[in-house]
């Protein structure tokens, strides 16, 4: 087996140890029963029909942003959660008709900070985003509220959580890696993210044409991969 260096260890146990100290509870609406959900094995993106396969789209920034409505997209490869639960609950009331179940959720590391993650140019900071990367699990979900008439019952536990493999696990955190934004997007000539576009060694010393043509050094399914790498190896269960 090949040694891992002192500083790549040093670096992985930093990462782990600040995982485990972000540990939330994150919400979501959803017209489905937890028996429908379980039947997929989960809450999966729309542009997902199974787990552990790659959606066509991973860009964090076009899933912020969603189709002409304000929907996820087709392509889109997360699920939407929130930190805060009156969220989720004004949800349901605003467009489900009052009837849904809002889901109590662990955090894991495939989720991200949309906020952080986009930083300025995120548009939506009242939501409170964190978006699951590839989906979340139905044994990740903790319980459920249903919402009959926009009237809450008792929330029910979920006797299939699976507390012993996300009980100390946070979020994923800020992942500037996954932004994606457009080609030429102001942002890829800016800290953090331009260290992941073409434009890395040098964004500030650049003319402003070449700022505009700045883009993606890697596809979104790339740093996408890349980052559920690191997923697979702090949370084997959770993918």
């Amino acid at each position: 087996m090949a040694r891992r260096s002192p500083f790549a260890f040093g670096f992985f146990l930093f990462s782990l140890l600040s995982l485990l100290c972000q540990a939330l509870d994150l919400y979501r609406a959803d017209s489905r029963s937890y028996a429908q959900i379980q039947a997929s094995k989960g809450m999966l993106p729309k542009g997902q029909s199974t787990f552990g396969v790659a959606a066509p789209d991973t860009s964090l920034w076009n899933h912020v942003n969603g189709d002409a409505q304000g929907f996820s997209k087709t392509n889109d490869g997360y699920v939407s959660t929130t930190t805060d639960r009156n969220l989720a609950v004004s949800w349901i009331r605003g467009m489900l008709g009052g009837n849904g179940y809002v889901y109590r959720i662990h955090s894991a590391p495939n989720m991200i900070d949309c906020e952080g993650t986009l930083g300025r140019h995120y548009r939506f900071p009242q939501e409170k985003e964190f978006a699951a990367l590839g989906g979340i699990k139905d044994n990740q979900i903790i319980g459920w509220t249903r919402y009959t008439n926009n009237s809450p019952g008792r929330e029910e536990l979920n006797p299939f959580y699976q507390s012993n493999v996300y009980g100390n696990m946070g979020t994923g955190g800020a992942q500037p890696k996954l932004a994606a934004f457009p080609r030429g997007h102001v942002a890829w000539s800016e800290s953090p993210w331009s260290q992941f576009s073409t434009c890395a060694k040098n964004p500030r010393g650049i003319s402003v044409e070449k700022r505009q043509s700045c883009s993606p050094a890697k596809s979104n399914q790339e740093y996408a991969a890349e980052y559920l790498e690191y997923v697979e190896a702090v949370c084997p269960a959770c993918q």
